[in-house]
């Protein structure tokens, strides 16, 4: 099963919002073991929109469309579905009890603009959304499985948690899913981890991709998973040869990791006079979602004496810090050295600072 992704809206096209949609849709999908092989934005213009369904349509069976199913002129999502379908739209009476039942009890007047959201084209299955007034929906048509999304992140999570997950884990049963084995590295670059790799694939026919995210280098290893027992031997093959320079594997998050493992603490107090920003900026999403109701701060100048656990990094020099934490009245120190020597690369020794001193942190709470 491939997968398109159609974001419909011109505030996409022009800048003004980033379309985080598509990203987000992409990888509950590629956890499910599905492909996808086309993100495509367009405006609001009838023409194009028809064009790109032609176009999603050509190079995917299973197709996502996100957007234009609000109350206004310029929302015109579902006549085009329809039209191009050839189907008709037909009215929803549980939608329009939907908006009225989403809007009056917060003192709203339900306008009669907003009818035109409570027509979908005929056969669809409805996808009540539990975030907003605009109902998702479902159809077969062309030989096509389509789902037609609202444009707001939040209510495109709502409709997913409440059909179009549970759809799509039912119809990947007995599909060969394509799976992706993960390396994000360390301390190297680019082009000196890809020699690595390929050499330790040399011969062996298997889809292989790298991504810089600073300061790690990822490596991608992707097959189909009947070919897993036959792949396991450079699976193995590519961990050795990076080993010395591997931090994670599959995707695992070192902040999440530690602000996790920092949950058993009531308090912590965190001191970094070496990394500017990097190092709070890479914690900071993390500590708020798992460190609620927990004493934290931040300073670069001292930690916070009486915090349970207490995690310090200072510099030393310019290619050097020293890393610690202390419990109690337990310290451990260590020093991490940066492998980057040029001197334009000064953000680069930060940012391997603050993941290094993570890493540290984590491996010894």
């Amino acid at each position: 099963m491939i997968a398109s992704v159609l974001g419909i809206g011109t505030e996409l096209v022009d800048g003004q919002i980033v379309n985080k949609n598509a990203a987000w849709i992409s990888e509950k999908l590629k956890n499910l073991g599905l492909t996808t092989k086309l993100h495509l934005v367009v405006p609001d213009e009838r023409k194009l929109i028809s064009k790109a369904l032609d176009y999603c349509g050509q190079y995917s069976d299973l197709m996502f469309v996100t957007g234009g199913l609000g109350p206004t002129s310029d929302d015109f999502t579902r006549e085009l579905i329809a039209e191009w379908t050839g189907l008709k739209l037909q009215w929803d009476e549980g939608s329009w009890q939907h908006i009225k039942e989403r809007l009056e009890p917060r003192g709203y007047v339900v306008k009669e603009i907003q009818r035109q959201q409570c027509y979908f084209p005929e056969g669809s299955r409805v996808i009540k959304n539990s975030e907003g007034t605009a109902n998702a929906f479902f159809l077969e048509a062309k030989g096509k499985n389509i789902f037609v999304l609202p444009g707001p992140p939040r209510e495109i999570e709502a409709v997913w948690k409440s059909e179009i997950g549970a759809w799509l884990e039912k119809s990947v049963t007995g599909l060969d899913p394509y799976i992706t084995r993960h390396w994000d590295t360390i301390g190297m670059g680019e082009s000196d981890v890809a020699t690595i790799v390929e050499q330790a694939l040399a011969g062996v026919n298997v889809e292989k991709g790298y991504r810089v995210h600073l300061p790690y280098v990822e490596v991608k290893m992707s097959f189909y998973k009947s070919q897993e027992e036959n792949m396991r031997v450079h699976v193995e093959r590519v961990t050795a040869a990076l080993r010395d320079i591997t931090i994670t594997r599959d995707q695992q998050d070192v902040p999440l990791m530690l602000s996790l493992a920092l949950k058993n603490y009531s308090s912590v107090s965190l001191q970094d006079g070496a990394t500017g920003q990097f190092l709070i900026n890479r914690l900071m999403p993390a500590m708020r979602e798992f460190m609620t109701e927990k004493s934290w701060s931040f300073s670069s100048r001292a930690v916070d004496p009486d915090a349970q656990v207490r995690l310090m990094l200072t510099p030393k020099s310019e290619h050097s810090v020293s890393v610690s934490i202390e419990r109690g009245n337990k310290k451990t120190t260590d020093t991490i050295v940066a492998p980057y020597k040029a001197m334009p690369m000064k953000e680069r020794r930060a940012q391997y600072f603050a993941e290094m001193a993570m890493v540290f942190w984590l491996r010894h709470l």
